[in-house]
């Protein structure tokens, strides 16, 4: 007799928080407090470029592996053009930002409810009202068990309010040169927060005010300039010069090799942002050169970049901010942390988060939904907090913390 196997059901109790920007979608399931990613697309995170050169388009690490070597038959960057009359063609292929988001979400439905019937997303804080309504409505016909969609700064802000109320930072994720540790101690109470996030459209900041019992939206920035491929292209350049010297070859005369070399930069990003020497290798048919590259190798290459980043950035808040906060794919920028630390006000705090800090902000709203207190809708402006994070805590007027006597 042949057995067959029953489809994984949902765990109701489980929640799953999704971190969608226009570089990649990265998902989290949090059951009792443990938090674990769920794979997408055999990774941590699905690259959101869209591969035209075959019969039918499809999102992820298929695009991701043309990016260099047939730029023309992918659909990149595509969640900004939203409601915009943008479309990618290659071949029989013709694409709007609308159908390549119900391509990633198709992608997402089946791993996200096989671990959770409910899930919560964050956006970009870039997005207009109008493009929110289009990824929600893309999330919708796929069938995710969508229940609730929030600015990923508001919800991380959010979810972290209690760092800020109390003045002791969360633990971060690996160990951090002293360059990202505050020249004095912030104190507690209600402040600003500055979230700094980065991705193939722009380098993004928003500026969070955390109150007692909520935390609002302040001014919000975007600088395409110096977005995610900024950086990739002038570290493409680097190592490709570096070649060049070593060897007599340039990596940009063969499409599979820039490729392979373009494939290499995430693990090296991570790597030197952790105090590694990395070995980037490039290889054709005819020859094949090591380009080691220190860390310092890397800062250098974009120090113009992290300069005019960290300057972008400290213009947008009105007044020095309790913390600055970089969420992963900023922080390992080479130079960039260290350039807003030499930037920030005295006493300001530059902390680089965990990979999953916005997803499982995500994740932590959706009991809240699920519990009717929170609006049906997406939440740009303000998130109640759920009660008091810092716990005997007495603001300026020197009433008890709500939940108190």
């Amino acid at each position: 007799m042949l057995w067959s196997r029953k489809p994984a059901v949902p765990d109701k109790a489980r929640a799953a928080g999704v971190d969608l920007t226009s570089s990649r979608a990265r998902a989290v399931a949090v059951s009792a407090g443990e938090a674990r990613p769920i794979p997408l697309d055999g990774a941590d995170e699905l690259p959101l470029v869209v591969a035209l050169d075959r019969r039918t388009p499809e999102v992820g690490r298929a695009g991701f592996a043309l990016c260099r070597k047939a730029p023309h038959a992918v659909c990149s960057n595509f969640l900004p053009f939203l409601a915009h009359a943008r479309e990618w063609r290659h071949g029989r292929h013709v694409i709007d930002a609308e159908a390549a988001v119900g391509l990633v979400f198709a992608k997402l439905r089946g791993p996200v409810t096989a671990e959770s019937a409910a899930v919560a997303l964050t956006l970009p804080a870039y997005l207009t009202p109008v493009q929110v309504g289009n990824v929600v409505a893309a999330a919708n016909r796929a069938k995710l068990p969508l229940k609730g969609t929030a600015v990923g700064a508001l919800a991380l802000t959010a979810d972290r309010a209690a760092a800020v109320l109390t003045g002791n930072p969360a633990a971060p994720e690996v160990p951090t040169p002293d360059w990202v540790v505050p020249l004095r101690p912030a104190g507690g109470g209600p402040g600003a927060v500055l979230v700094v996030d980065a991705d193939e459209h722009a380098l993004s900041a928003a500026v969070v005010e955390v109150d007692r019992d909520r935390v609002r939206a302040g001014p919000v920035g975007a600088w395409p300039r110096f977005a995610v491929k900024a950086w990739k292209d002038r570290l493409l350049d680097a190592v490709s010069d570096r070649c060049v010297r070593l060897c007599r070859r340039d990596p940009r005369d063969s499409a599979d090799a820039e490729q392979a070399l373009f494939e290499q930069l995430d693990d090296a990003l991570d790597r030197t942002r952790s105090g590694q020497r990395v070995s980037l290798t490039v290889r054709t048919d005819r020859w094949f050169q090591d380009v080691v590259q220190l860390p310092d190798d890397f800062d250098a290459h974009c120090a113009a970049l992290a300069r005019g980043a960290a300057e972008a950035v400290r213009d947008l808040p009105a007044q020095p901010p309790r913390a600055v906060w970089l969420t992963h794919a900023a922080g390992r920028l080479p130079g960039l942390a260290r350039a807003v630390h030499t930037h920030a006000p005295l006493g300001t705090a530059v902390e680089v988060l965990p990979t999953d800090a916005v997803a499982r902000a995500a994740a932590a709203l959706v009991p809240r939904w699920l519990a009717a207190e929170l609006p049906r809708a997406h939440l740009d402006a303000v998130i109640p907090l759920e009660q008091t994070p810092a716990a005997g805590y007495r603001g300026s007027d020197d009433r008890p913390a709500r939940g108190q006597k």
